[in-house]
């Protein structure tokens, strides 16, 4: 009797227990120009807004949480994200680099799509 109850502790407990995800290593907020104005003013919106935080990415309708980072050297990262938006879930791949003319800047690509590419500041 007791081993059954334990299991079933056991067991409940295995998918109580939140999942942990990764973090980009960065220190603070970053944004474009719209994501920076919506951190200082919450009741901005702008649709081309785009905020980075360690934890995820967020744009106007979707959001990405980091589920994996993987740091190679010269500060690049390979970034795998769960994202949602307008009804739907997907993954995505980023290739995560410091921006090589502004230290503060780090820029963003999609894997598997040249055409989504993006640069963020980090927001004072």
């Amino acid at each position: 009797m007791i081993r059954r109850v334990l299991s079933v502790v056991v067991f409940a407990g295995f998918f109580v227990a939140p999942a942990l995800a990764d973090q980009l290593p960065i220190d603070g907020n970053y944004g474009n120009e719209a994501g920076c104005q919506a951190l200082a003013d919450p009741t901005s919106i702008a649709d081309s807004k785009i905020i980075v935080t360690a934890q995820k990415v967020d744009f106007y309708e979707s959001s990405c949480d980091f589920l994996q980072v993987l740091t190679g050297s010269y500060g690049r990262s390979v970034v795998t994200a769960l994202c949602a938006g307008e009804g739907q879930d997907w993954i995505s791949t980023y290739l995560v680099a410091p921006d090589i003319d502004t230290p503060v800047a780090l820029h963003f690509t999609m894997q598997g799509s040249d055409e989504f590419q993006f640069t963020v500041m980090k927001c004072e």
